[in-house]
């Protein structure tokens, strides 16, 4: 399987920017990230990037290219595992998943700095990438909720399976963390499965 979080074939160069983070924070976290290790991945020298992009106008491109490519892997359906469909968000089997939880944390560190020096632009960006992932996370629920012929989940229910989706993902993600990926399924399972039934039945309202 291809990694979901990377565009190798890509010819835009905000695509080739977010490529070489991608291979920057995965080979070294947030403290490798700068223009000059992009630009040496990317083979050119440092003031081509930067001739284009000012450093801070560089990270929000990426975070905008990469939050494409997550929403997308989110969205996915797992291929592997117990009802594969009964999964509303994709939780990292693979060591490219994987790698892409860790990059999407270390981008969220990158985007704090940012705002601390004075650029909300990319928190900013970030915010909005949680608020599609929370929706989507709703409507998908809604249809699982509609598949077996109960009301959709509350609010609060979506935002706790938010929140447990992604304490999933970064303890999965985690090369010391000691959690089997199907064990990880079966409590998103779960999970979901209590609150569709705290939701009731919709034959059992009318």
């Amino acid at each position: 399987m291809d990694c979901p979080f990377l565009r190798p074939d890509h010819r835009d160069y905000p695509e080739i920017l977010t490529d070489a983070t991608v291979h920057v924070l995965g080979a070294g976290g947030i403290d490798r990230w700068s223009v000059r290790a992009l630009a040496r991945w990317m083979k050119v020298a440092p003031a081509a990037v930067l001739n284009d992009y000012s450093r801070s106008r560089v990270l929000e491109i990426v975070i905008i290219c990469f939050e494409r490519r997550w929403l997308a892997w989110s969205a996915s359906e797992a291929m592997y595992g117990p009802s594969p469909t009964s999964l509303p968000l994709r939780l990292p089997v693979s060591e490219d998943e994987k790698l892409g939880v860790r990059v999407h944390g270390a981008l969220r560190q990158l985007a704090e700095a940012e705002r601390l020096r004075g650029n909300p632009a990319p928190t900013a960006h970030l915010a909005r990438l949680r608020r599609e992932e929370h929706e989507l996370l709703r409507h998908r629920l809604g249809q699982l909720a509609g598949r077996q012929g109960y009301h959709p989940p509350s609010t609060a229910a979506v935002t706790s399976t938010m929140a447990l989706v992604t304490g999933l993902r970064m303890t999965l993600a985690d090369p010391a963390a000691d959690l089997d990926w199907s064990d990880a399924c079966a409590a998103l399972l779960q999970h979901v499965t209590r609150h569709l039934e705290d939701a009731g039945r919709v034959d059992a309202a009318s």
